[in-house]
Formats: C-alpha cells, sequence, structure tokens
C-alpha cells in the first residue's frame, strides 16, 4: 500500500502578509514531485481582534473536520511549527491512528517564546519520533534529549539557482532588508541608521507594525524605497541588484532571507544570532555582537562603509564565497533530505 504523508502548519497567507509560510509551502510542493502528500495550513489568518481569539479553536475544528472525521489515513505527520501545532498531529494520534509517527520542524520562536517550557509543551514532545531544526544552536535550546534529531536548512525557493552575478558597478541598490517590519527583526536599528545613510539608496521589502513609520520616513529620505510583499522571482531580481543585505534580528533561528540574498551574490552583514553564526560563523568580519546598543549602531556604520568600499576583487571574492554557501540549501536539495527521513521511519 503508498505511504502517505500530511504536513501541517499554524502558518498560511494573509492580507498583511501574503507570503507568510512561503517556505513550509515550497518545501510541500518540491516534496509532492516524489512522494503522495497532503497540506494543512491556517487558511483563515488575518490581523482582525476576532481571528486572533479564534483562529486556533478554528484551525483545530478544521483539522478535525477534514482529517480525525475523515477515511484519509496518513503514516507520517510532518508538523511545522512545533506548539501548539503539535496538538493536531496528536488528535490524530490519539483518536485516529496510533501507530503514526510524527516528525516536527522547529521554527524558532516556537522555542524561544515558550521557555521555560510548561507540562504540556514537554509532555507532547514525548511523542516526536524525528525532530528537525533549522541550527545547531535552535537545537540546543529545544527541550529534548531524542537521538532522533537533525538540522537542516527550511530551503530557498528552486529559482534562486538561476541567479546571476552582477558586478558590484551594476548594482543600484546599496542596502536591502527583506522580512517582517517589527523589532525582534531590528527595525528600530535601521530606522536609527538612516540620518547616517541619506547618501545611500536603500530599499526595504516587507509588512508589519513599523510599515506606517517607513511610510512617514520615507517623506524625509528620498533615499528610502518600500516594497510590499514580493515573490521569490521578484525578490531574486532585488537581490541581485543590492550591494548588501541587511539583517539586524535580536532573535533569528536560521534566516532564509540571509540565504537567499548570498544565492544571489549578495554579500551580507548581520547581527549576531542563531541564523547568522549557521550561516557566515559567530567569528565573520560581517556577524556583528548586539548586547551594546550604541555600539551596534557604530559598528554597523563602520561595516557597512567597509563593505560598500572593498577594491572590486574583494568584493567579487565575497559574492562568490556567499554564493557558495547557499547553493546547498535550494529547496529540492533540503526536500531530498526529508524524503530519506520519512523513508526511514516508513521502514521502522
Amino acid at each position: 500500500m503508498t505511504k502517505a504523508v500530511l504536513v501541517v502548519t499554524n502558518m498560511g497567507p494573509k492580507p498583511s502578509s501574503p507570503f507568510q509560510g512561503q517556505f513550509v509551502k515550497n518545501q510541500v510542493h518540491a516534496l509532492q514531485k516524489r512522494l503522495a502528500l497532503n497540506y494543512f495550513y491556517m487558511s483563515w489568518h488575518n490581523d482582525s481582534p476576532l481571528n486572533r481569539l479564534l483562529k486556533y479553536p478554528v484551525l483545530f475544528a478544521q483539522f478535525f473536520w477534514s482529517y480525525i472525521l475523515s477515511f484519509k489515513s496518513f503514516d507520517i505527520i510532518h508538523v511545522h511549527f512545533y506548539y501548539p501545532t503539535i496538538w493536531l498531529a496528536l488528535a490524530y494520534k490519539f483518536f485516529r491512528k496510533p501507530s503514526v509517527k510524527i516528525v516536527v520542524t522547529c521554527h524558532g520562536s516556537d522555542i524561544y517564546h515558550y521557555q521555560p517550557f510548561s507540562f504540556l509543551y514537554r509532555y507532547c514532545s514525548g511523542y516526536v519520533d524525528q525532530w528537525i531544526f533549522t541550527s545547531e544552536k535552535l537545537q540546543r535550546k529545544a527541550f529534548t534529549s531524542a537521538p532522533k534529531a537533525m538540522v537542516l536548512s527550511a530551503g530557498i525557493a528552486q529559482n534562486y539557482a538561476q541567479a546571476r552575478l552582477f558586478a558590484r558597478a551594476e548594482k543600484d541598490i546599496d542596502l536591502l532588508y527583506v522580512g517582517a517590519l517589527d523589532k525582534n527583526k531590528g527595525m528600530d536599528r535601521l530606522i536609527a541608521l538612516l540620518p547616517e545613510l541619506r547618501d545611500k539608496k536603500i530599499c526595504v521589502v516587507g509588512t508589519g507594525v513599523y510599515q506606517a513609520q517607513f511610510q512617514q520616513l520615507s517623506k524625509d529620505y528620498p533615499n528610502l524605497q518600500l516594497e510590499a510583499g514580493q515573490s521569490a522571482e521578484q525578490l531574486k531580481e532585488l537581490y541581485q541588484r543590492s550591494k548588501c543585505f541587511l539583517s539586524l534580528s535580536r532573535n533569528e533561528s536560521f534566516g532564509l532571507v540571509m540565504t537567499e540574498a548570498m544565492a544571489c551574490y549578495t554579500p551580507v552583514i548581520a547581527t549576531l544570532t542563531d541564523g547568522s553564526t549557521e550561516q557566515l560563523g559567530a567569528d565573520s568580519f560581517w556577524v556583528l555582537d548586539q548586547a551594546d546598543e550604541h555600539a551596534l549602531q557604530q559598528n554597523l556604520l563602520k561595516k557597512i562603509q567597509q563593505l560598500l568600499s572593498l577594491s572590486d576583487s574583494d568584493y567579487t571574492a565575497l559574492q562568490q564565497s556567499a554564493h557558495q554557501h547557499a547553493r546547498n540549501c535550494l529547496v529540492d536539495d533540503v526536500a531530498a533530505k526529508i524524503l530519506q527521513l520519512y523513508q526511514n521511519l516508513f521502514s521502522e
């Protein structure tokens, strides 16, 4: 009988963030080329107070109706974002199929935001058959000593494999940021830098609580360009046009946007997080300690000036090094590793 997999996640697109959960969707599409796989995600998703109050009850009700009261049978449930999404998989295991195997991919905030771990959080972890973490540091922070754990990139869209190398002189954007416009991603830090970067073209791509503030600032800073959510193809063009990508996060488990930028031959300056350590190395010249905010601001300005004034040969070498690292993170390669993991669980 053909083995079947169900991928479940508490993420999904919403009007203010149309590409939220995109990397999970990319993984699903890559895996569906290889095996029978169903995908369940948070489809009722917006920023209204009612949605914030009821989105999880609705998610659980939809899952119960679609999969627990269904004749469909799954051998593996792959949970993206451990808690509280794990309860969907456990409901299927308790009420529908006790033999189902459970795989969990931890994203970062499903660990960071739940410390210290509650009893229920720890209880659920005992039913996980395979853990996937996006960095070694994230794994060390997780509540599990299970031997079945692996570190694996979340995977970037396959179209980044066709990225072209642009010489610095061909790039018209000095600094690029892509991601959520919130405090954890360091948007207050970027805003504080603006007065010192009036001679640099800065492109900010994303949505979030700082969006209105950026829109107001763009009136005073004509060098500041704002873009809403972009597709992978649109992002590839922006990455290729940019001389430097900024990652200013306070917490970042992996940071796929850094990987995307590097895949497009764009060097990255980043704050020290689990994600930047995993991709650039904690001792990288372009990774900055963030223990002191004042020192960080000074160091950011210094590093930006240094990167943009590198010799052509040194800048090109930096581009090539970044691209070489990111080549291992393409979603088809990640999907192949996940498929092997599934096959190992099927055979147990």
